[in-house]
């Protein structure tokens, strides 16, 4: 079985498909009925000016189409990670999106590529969003839990999930050093605070094993087309820590709301209330031991939150989430 993809990793390769794009177009040009449009969504490492992805619409055989360019090369491409899941899924909801062409890692160029269907721009969750669409949400989040988990087809990582969490920080904290040590959010504790809260992760984890999930499972990732809803980010499927799929969408949410002009600390307050009550409502009304591993979840994502991923735009509603971070990161320690 094939290891699972370490995008954060791939930062430490310091690529940038920018640099390198107007060949890998003439190229796929030559090779396909791919023509291209416009360049709609690049893809970098939190603020990092590298880019390792680039989305482009388009046409291929006169249907509306994606053109998606990997600049990093991944342990398993995004195609097989699709076929794979395509393989074992008995959801008659949730799919992958449908690949027209694909292209294995070019070792000159440096790239692999696919086209896609082109898919709506209907958004699942709105910004800001409702009761009834978290609700809505999570509905999908069961129905991938029961129809899209069948069968692993990634190697279990062979390190146990308590040596996972602290590598996994380990990696992330060298990032933060490298792009966010000094930027407005960050307070002088941060770091301390952050040690803590992996101390008492990897501590717990001990007594729980590495789920096999999509890595990404998120409003952002997943389309309403016409009577079912398309998986996108299909690098991202790996082996996770326990419910890490149930907080992610959460996780990032907060985060683009915050950096919504219009939003408020009451609404903001507000609306992340409502995702946590509708997850553990969801989840936390089992066992005690999977109500523990939420908030095993919960503590994780916050962490990652101080540490990288809620380091946006200062703000007075941006310092607000982060004061709220640390908060929350103190209580479930």
């Amino acid at each position: 079985m094939t290891h699972q993809n370490d995008i954060s990793g791939k930062y430490f390769e310091k690529q940038d498909l920018s640099e390198r794009i107007k060949p890998i177009l003439s190229f796929i040009s030559q090779q396909t009925e791919f023509v291209t449009d416009k360049l709609i969504q690049t893809s970098s490492w939190w603020s990092s000016p590298k880019i390792g992805a680039m989305h482009y619409s388009g046409s291929w055989r006169g249907k509306a189409a994606i053109l998606k360019i990997q600049g990093v090369k991944p342990n398993i491409s995004e195609v097989d990670n699709i076929l794979a899941f395509s393989k074992q899924n008995r959801s008659q909801l949730l799919r992958p999106p449908q690949v027209y062409w694909s292209l294995a890692w070019h070792k000159k160029l440096k790239f692999e590529a696919l086209i896609t269907e082109k898919l709506t721009e209907q958004k699942l969750i709105s910004l800001p969003t409702t009761k009834q669409e978290i609700a809505s949400f999570l509905l999908l989040y069961q129905e991938y839990r029961q129809n899209c988990l069948n069968q692993p087809w990634l190697s279990k990582p062979s390190m146990s999930l308590s040596e996972g969490i602290r590598q996994n920080f380990a990696q992330w904290q060298k990032i933060h050093q490298e792009l966010f040590a000094n930027h407005p959010l960050v307070k002088k504790n941060d770091q301390q605070l952050i040690k803590k809260a992996i101390d008492v992760l990897a501590k717990e984890s001990q007594k729980s094993d590495w789920q096999f999930q999509h890595g990404h499972f998120s409003a952002r990732d997943i389309i309403p087309q016409g009577n079912q809803f398309v998986l996108l980010s299909n690098l991202y499927w790996s082996w996770k820590l326990p419910y890490y799929d149930a907080i992610f969408a959460f996780h990032w949410y907060q985060f683009d709301l915050a950096n919504n002009e219009e939003t408020t600390i009451e609404l903001l307050d507000q609306q992340r209330q409502w995702w946590k009550k509708a997850i553990k409502n969801t989840i936390g009304k089992q066992t005690n031991e999977e109500k523990r591993r939420l908030e095993l979840a919960f503590l994780e994502r916050a962490t990652a939150g101080l540490n990288l991923d809620g380091l946006i735009q200062p703000t007075a509603i941006s310092e607000w989430l982060l004061d709220k971070l640390r908060q929350e990161i103190q209580e479930l320690i």
